[in-house]
Formats: C-alpha cells, structure tokens, sequence
C-alpha cells in the first residue's frame, strides 16, 4: 500500500475545500448562528444515517438535552474532514480512514467514538462475473481518493493476493447511486456497496464477489469525530451525543422493524422492505463503543506513525457510560 505523504494529504484537504465549495458549503457563518450541535454525515446510506435518524425522530437527542442540526454532503471522508476544519460542522459521522488520515496531516479534530465497528461493504461484480479470479484485468469503483471504500477495497484484495495496478485498476467514481448506475452501465466491473444497496442489486442478478467486512474484521467502519474545539468546550455533550446514539444503535439490534418504521418515518430513502432485510447483515456491527487496538491496527496498516492517543480520546465514551 502507498505510504500517504502529509503534502497529499494537504493537497487532498484543500482539494476538498474546494469541493465544499463548489457544494455551496463555504461559510463559517450559518453553522457559528446555529447555537445547537451541526452533526454532518457523510452518505445517504441507511448504515450512515440511520442511528442519527432515530436518535433525532425518537427524541433520544432530546432527552439529552442536545439540539441537533443534521446535514449530509454525500462525498467521501476528505471533504467531511474539511466540514470540520472550516467549522461548518461540530460533529461528523463519516469512514474512519479519511478521518485518521486528516487528524494525523493537522486536521484540528479528535475521534470520539464508532458508529460502525467493521466494514459495511460488499465487492458487488457486474453481471456475468463469477469470483474474484475474473476480476483480474478489470475496473473497480470506489467513492473516491482517501475514502474508506477505496481502502476497503485495496486492502481487501490485497489480502485476497490481488495487488492494485497489477491484477486490476481502481476508479474514483462517486458516491453510492453513481458507482452502481456505473456498475449497471458496465463503466466498472466491480465496486465496493453497503448492505442497503447490496440487497438491492444482488436482487437485479449482480453476484457477490467479495464480502468486505469478513476479510477486515478488525477495523472501524465509520467514526464519530468533533472538532478540538466542541470537544474541549463541551466534553458533556459529546458524552450526551455517544449516549443517544448508543440508545438508537441498542433499539435497531432489539427491534429491526421498528427501527425501519422510524427511518421511513424520518424521510430516509430507499426500499423500506430492502433495509430490513440489509439490517439482517449489519444490525450487529452498530457500536458506538470504540477500542483504542482498533484504532492502532488501523493506523499500522496505513502506516500513520501517530499514537492512537494522538487521535482518538477514550474519554468520551468513559464519560457517556458513567451517566447511563
């Protein structure tokens, strides 16, 4: 795996403030008016948005006496650490890679905690595709540099003996809905999806090559990360946030249905009955509970030299479990 330089990862941060830009997400100003929490999340996906769906709709951020602003700016985990950095977001939800990655350049930023504790992806194959042997040669999809589907994907294959530029070639594509309309369209052969979407296009014929999350059980999937600043001045919000989210993560293990119920009811899309069924694949893997040997294993593989305690401060989680 190529060693991320700090210059790329700088080149990459303000690549992503351009993106921002381009978005209509350049201005300090409406997050600094906001007096509650500004909470960005980095997909559309159910596995992304659905804690925070009913964290919000179930009243849970209430009963912690947080207001919470919820935005999403479906993208990849550069462009959500540059949400952060500009102060356009308190708080995000996005792949932990992007995230320690950006930490590790400068990024004024702390991860806090998870939301998901082991990759949510499936290498999905356009159809007539049987195994990864006939991916050799072919075009893989990713959301894009620096984000966690591009390493899920490299280090996935990389532990299958397919090394990237050698056996097959990766493409920044986009995010989910333009990765399988490239999918669809045979632009790629192959590309890394989450359970929600998984469900979706394996119902179409597209076979599974790939179960991501049983070949990198080890890492983080998506962190939740607040910037020094939130993190310094509001120590117990933060704690309030991990809590009611845990509380939304205990309802979606414990009541499947319910949970589904309440993100349709919140206005997330997709097929309800297709995300049902996907959280029969991932119910589990919701936690907000973070190890600080994940994060290690994590740093090791991308050769980030930083301590984990550089990075990630356990003390939020400690303190949101004091006050259950």
């Amino acid at each position: 795996m190529q060693k991320c330089t700090k210059h790329t990862s700088i080149r990459r941060f303000l690549l992503a403030v351009l993106a921002l830009s381009a978005l209509g997400v350049s201005s300090a100003a409406p997050a600094a008016e906001f007096k509650g929490i500004t909470l960005g999340l980095v997909s559309v996906s159910w596995n992304t948005q659905l804690p925070p769906a009913i964290a919000q709709k179930a009243g849970f951020f209430r009963d912690e006496g947080l207001d919470v602003r919820i935005i999403t700016v479906a993208s990849g985990g550069p462009i959500m650490m540059a949400l952060l950095s500009s102060g356009e977001a308190d708080m995000v939800i996005s792949g932990a890679v992007a995230i320690l990655r950006g930490i590790a350049s400068g990024a004024p930023a702390v991860v806090v905690g998870s939301q998901m504790g082991k990759p949510d992806y499936t290498l999905m194959g356009a159809k007539g595709l049987r195994g990864l042997d006939d991916l050799k040669g072919k075009v893989v999809g990713s959301t894009g540099a620096g984000s966690f589907s591009e390493f899920a994907v490299v280090e996935s294959l990389r532990r299958k003996g397919m090394i990237r530029n050698q056996d097959y070639k990766l493409l920044a594509v986009g995010g989910t809905a333009v990765r399988i309309a490239a999918l669809q369209s045979r632009k790629i052969d192959a590309a890394p999806l989450s359970s929600g979407e998984r469900v979706n296009v394996e119902g179409e014929g597209f076979p599974v090559l790939l179960e991501i999350g049983k070949v990198l059980p080890e890492f983080p999937f998506t962190v939740l990360a607040a910037t020094k600043k939130f993190a310094a001045s509001s120590p117990d919000k933060v704690a309030a946030m991990l809590r009611a989210l845990d509380r939304a993560i205990r309802l979606i293990r414990q009541d499947k249905d319910r949970a589904v119920q309440i993100g349709k009811a919140y206005g997330l899309r997709g097929d309800p009955t297709a995300q049902r069924k996907a959280l029969d694949y991932v119910a589990d893997d919701f936690e907000v509970a973070l190890k600080r040997d994940q994060v290690a294993a994590l740093l090791k593989v991308l050769e980030i030299k930083n301590s984990p305690d550089e990075l990630f401060d356990e003390s939020f989680l400690s303190r949101s479990a004091s006050k259950k």
